[in-house]
């Protein structure tokens, strides 16, 4: 029995079956079976017999009975939540070019299956994992070498199981390969797994012992010659069964070790979305995800992982709406940087509001101070963001990767903000929800103007029909690292606003194909222009709509539209020219929070009456307001040594704001008597009445 084992251990060393690591026991002899062919006893040990089945990864006349013994495949699952690729960097290991020495662990996840040549060939029967399966598995990282060659160098991992099928293979790296495995990882797909997984089975063995004085056609060991059947499933072919009829032997069955190969491709299986943040590099026990190649080449000091996108040509030309472009290599997030920001319009109406104040100093000039607070948010054009949302799906950015475009999520407070339009307010900033930023401009007595004054002034301003006299800038965040300010126009004006769930569109059944626009907002919107929005294609070419008014709680039909997945509509609010006093409240929410009334100024400038050449001794000057007639006002006196005269009435607050329509009789005192002048004046439009010659006659 020794004498045979020693013989094919012998035979294994002289000649080496691939398929094959050693000897594991002692050989079993076979029996013979009712088709006159060798088999296991009926009390052998459960291990496939190594020839090959029907088809390479099969093992078939296993001793189960209709079963069949089969070779896994490895796979990698599509997400790998113990997927790693963590590189550590010390300050005290620098390579030979000055740069860090990359130290990494690699880590991934291996999932055992059928392959397609099992499934397609087992049609019936239990299937069984062939036993003892010990993987062993290396990393093949190409590298280019002197002279351009390119090398693969191995790096053996070791395993640990998951459950079940699945299983975890860790490498262990250092530069250079650290670089070069990141560099086939996310961008050229070289790196590949081959695996020698090792398992137990029955090695069929012919084994004759030749008698002297006969040619003997091959080695002799022990006495012993050997033929071996099958290589361990690694090809398919009719499985070996030879007929003891007319043979001179005997067979045998030795349990063995025998091992398949496999290759496992990683590709950019792992250059995805749900992998690429766990790509990170560690100093001084800080740990960040690596944005690129540089990170590696560097040692990781913070950064950003934006950089503006420039493969999508001339932006203010493609998307008028927008100005600049930038792209997180990390995250895959696209930020579109908007041209302008504006006052926010949703089905609530303006987001804009004047709250009035108790100014706590007795010595001001109106008693009060007032607080503007406007939401505002990003004028992106629809169906400018729907073609960005196309076209950023053909660029190399975009390959295997999922891209997120976006609207900057809030401020940069490293880089001020401000409103130069109108110094005479106290601006302040804040983020808001979503997208939207909050602007708060505070108006009180602390200058000459009294604070009614510069708050009527404000007011003209927001719906001022020409270019938006109230401009600013506002710093927005890409996230807290990148380098440079990118900033925005802020414009606050009615007539430029921002838009955001004050209109929805539904397609109308038919032939051809249109839409209807529903206004859910209290304001008339001026409708623009609108596309069709097809998934995955972008938007049609724009039908322009030529500024039609859609009005409050409205619904209107739109012609050439309706065949795509959505339709998108260009808008702004309809804003009269010029804006009525009393609808400014319309799109301005006013709140009167510790006051009632205003202290308002009313003066009258007779400095430009030349009272000797009048022959005008004196001018009294009466004002009766038409809004609150009851109130009495003092009667102003001008003369040559004092041409300018004011009185303070206390009004309501929304009347410093839509109006002080009062009329005014002056008095014209003389030598040869007195005689009366009626004048229509607003004390809000122009706080100061200004008397002339032509005033009086």
């Amino acid at each position: 029995m020794a004498q045979m084992e020693q013989a094919f251990d012998e035979f294994l060393v002289a000649q080496p079956q691939h398929w094959l690591v050693g000897r594991t026991g002692d050989h079993i002899d076979s029996v013979v079976n009712e088709s006159g062919t060798a088999e296991l006893p009926a009390d052998a040990p459960l291990l496939p017999r190594l020839e090959s089945g029907a088809a390479p990864d099969v093992l078939a006349f296993g001793p189960f009975a209709d079963a069949t013994w089969f070779l896994p495949s490895y796979f990698l699952p599509a997400q790998d939540p113990k997927f790693a690729f963590d590189v550590v960097q010390r300050r005290d290991e620098v390579a030979e070019d000055g740069k860090p020495f990359n130290r990494a662990t690699f880590t991934l996840t291996l999932k055992e299956d059928l392959s397609q040549s099992v499934l397609s060939t087992v049609l019936s029967g239990q299937l069984h994992p062939v036993p003892d399966l010990v993987p062993a598995v290396d990393l093949v990282v190409p590298i280019t070498v002197s002279g351009g060659v390119v090398v693969d160098q191995r790096v053996p991992g070791t395993t640990a199981t998951v459950s079940g099928t699945r299983f975890t293979v860790t490498f262990q790296l250092e530069d250079p390969l650290v670089k070069v495995a990141y560099a086939h990882l996310t961008v050229g797909g070289n790196l590949r797994l081959e695996f020698r997984t090792t398992y137990s089975g029955y090695q069929t063995a012919l084994v004759t012992q030749p008698d002297t004085g006969f040619p003997v056609h091959g080695p002799i060991f022990q006495g012993h010659q050997f033929e071996v059947f099958g290589d361990g499933g690694n090809s398919g072919g009719t499985p070996f069964e030879p007929s003891l009829i007319g043979r001179i032997g005997q067979y045998v069955f030795f349990p063995c070790t025998a091992f398949f190969r496999r290759s496992v491709p990683l590709g950019l299986h792992f250059n995805t979305d749900d992998h690429r943040r766990r790509f990170t590099v560690t100093l001084d026990g800080v740990t960040r995800t690596i944005i690129d190649a540089r990170d590696l080449d560097e040692f990781a000091r913070p950064r950003s992982e934006f950089h503006e996108l420039t493969t999508l040509g001339d932006i203010a030309t493609k998307y008028p709406s927008l100005q600049r472009i930038f792209f997180g290599q990390v995250s895959g997030t696209v930020i579109a940087i908007p041209d302008a920001y504006g006052i926010l319009v949703t089905e609530q109406g303006t987001h804009a509001a004047l709250d009035s104040i108790v100014d706590e100093s007795p010595d001001t000039l109106s008693g009060c101070r007032f607080h503007f607070t406007f939401t505002v948010g990003p004028m992106a054009d629809p169906i400018d963001m729907a073609r960005l949302k196309a076209d950023v799906t053909g660029i190399p950015e975009a390959v295997g990767r999922t891209l997120r475009v976006v609207l900057p999520s809030g401020l940069d407070f490293r880089t001020p903000s401000g409103l130069p339009g109108f110094p005479a307010g106290k601006v302040s900033f804040a983020d808001g929800d979503g997208t939207t930023i909050q602007v708060s401009v505070d108006i009180s007595d602390d200058r000459p103007t009294p604070a009614a004054t510069l708050v009527n002034l404000f007011l003209q301003q927001l719906a001022s029909p020409g270019p938006a006299p109230l401009f600013g800038t506002v710093a927005v965040r890409l996230d807290d690292l990148f380098p440079d300010p990118v900033r925005a126009r802020l414009l606050l004006n009615l007539r430029e606003t921002a838009h955001s769930g004050d209109l929805v569109t539904t397609r109308q059944p038919g032939s051809p194909p249109s839409a209807q626009a529903s206004n859910l907002g209290p304001l008339d919107l001026k409708l623009l222009g609108c596309a069709d929005v097809r998934d995955g294609q972008g938007p049609e070419p724009t039908v322009a709509l030529g500024g039609r008014v859609l009005e409050a709680h409205q619904t209107t039909s739109l012609q050439g539209v309706g065949a795509g997945t959505t339709v998108e509509v260009s808008r702004n609010l309809e804003v009269a020219v010029p804006l009525p006093k009393a609808d400014m409240l319309t799109f301005v929410a006013f709140h009167t929070h510790t006051v009632q009334e205003v202290q308002h100024p009313l003066t009258v400038n007779a400095a430009g009456l030349n009272f000797a050449a009048e022959g005008v001794s004196t001018l009294e000057a009466e004002i009766t307001l038409i809004a609150n007639p009851g109130d009495p006002v003092p009667t102003l006196t001008l003369s040559p040594s004092h041409t300018i005269d004011f009185v303070h009435v206390s009004l309501p607050v929304e009347s410093a704001f839509t109006g002080l329509d009062s009329t005014v009789v002056l008095t014209v005192n003389t030598a040869s008597g007195a005689r009366t002048v009626s004048v229509a004046h607003d004390f809000v439009d122009q706080p100061i009445l200004v008397v002339t010659s032509s005033t009086i006659h």
